[in-house]
């Protein structure tokens, strides 16, 4: 299947789907562009994504299309201006060109909320009167036995209106959070929080032990390592409390060991582009028999 990965970011779509086309990825984060590059061969456009003509989409002749637009617009940390925001632009602009080009199949992933948008709104309307059908639901990697709190909406629009969502998970392989944890990493003095901040955030830390085999970390943000509380979750050590490591973050998002963070990305700036990018195994589970 040839596809388009559209706010491509560091790739999460092509490592959850291997075997799929990618005629090209684009994002506007260049930073992402640099981690990108360094894990796959697909041809890679930096551009903001609003000023492509409907003719470069039309001449890309991918059947997907995959979105995931930036969240911030929609996220209760936000402001919430929804399509107000100047950073839906590139959204709005490919909601337009969609009805256009017309793919067979377009997949979205965003934030809880997006189905209450006004932009989920415009794309109900608009798409369906280009002859689209959409279905969509709120899946989250715990559900499949993934230590990690990531619950996020997911939808496809297809022209074929029997892709449905795949919504019945099991939780039989389940994955302990020690098995994703770097021990060498309770070493890396740039992890730990001071004793000032594990103090000052004492109550509003989530705070987990690695060998508990029920933990389950919280959702890592993009400004993990840089906000100290409601950016993902920490690790009780015998020398105090420790942030996660980008690999181990990469982990818990499902990316194999062989995907590499290059050493000229510093560790804020891994955080924040793993913050932005997706849970591997939740779309293979949403979206894997939709779209094969």
């Amino acid at each position: 299947m040839k596809c388009l990965e559209l706010f491509a970011g560091i790739g999460g779509f092509s490592a959850a789907f291997p075997s799929f086309e990618i005629v090209k990825a684009a994002d506007i984060d260049r930073q992402a562009s640099i981690v990108y590059q360094r894990n796959f061969d697909h041809p890679y456009l930096t551009a903001e994504l609003s000023t492509l003509p409907v003719d470069w989409f039309f001449n890309q002749r991918a059947s997907l299309w995959w979105m995931s637009p930036p969240c911030a617009p929609f996220s209760r940390r936000g402001k919430a201006l929804h399509l107000a925001d100047p950073r839906c632009a590139a959204f709005k602009h490919i909601a337009n060109v969609a009805t256009q080009v017309l793919p067979d199949t377009i997949c979205i992933e965003n934030v809880v909320g997006f189905e209450r948008s006004d932009a989920f709104a415009l794309l109900n309307t608009k798409w369906g009167q280009a002859g689209y059908h959409i279905d969509w639901t709120i899946a989250c990697p715990s559900q499949l036995g993934w230590p990690n709190l990531r619950p996020r909406f997911y939808a496809i629009a297809s022209l074929d209106k029997n892709r449905k969502l795949n919504r019945l998970f099991e939780a039989s392989n389940r994955v302990r959070l020690s098995d994703l944890i770097e021990a060498e990493c309770d070493h890396d003095a740039s992890l730990f929080l001071t004793p000032r901040l594990a103090n000052q955030y004492e109550t509003a830390i989530d705070r987990i032990q690695a060998t508990d085999a029920h933990a389950v970390a919280a959702c890592f943000t993009a400004s993990y390592g840089k906000s100290v509380i409601r950016s993902g979750s920490y690790l009780k050590t015998p020398h105090g409390l420790r942030r996660f490591s980008p690999q181990e973050v990469s982990r818990l998002l499902g990316f194999p060991d062989s995907y590499v963070l290059p050493s000229e990305i510093t560790k804020r700036q891994q955080w924040r582009l793993l913050g932005n990018s997706l849970s591997i195994p939740t779309i293979q589970a949403v979206f894997g028999e939709a779209i094969r």
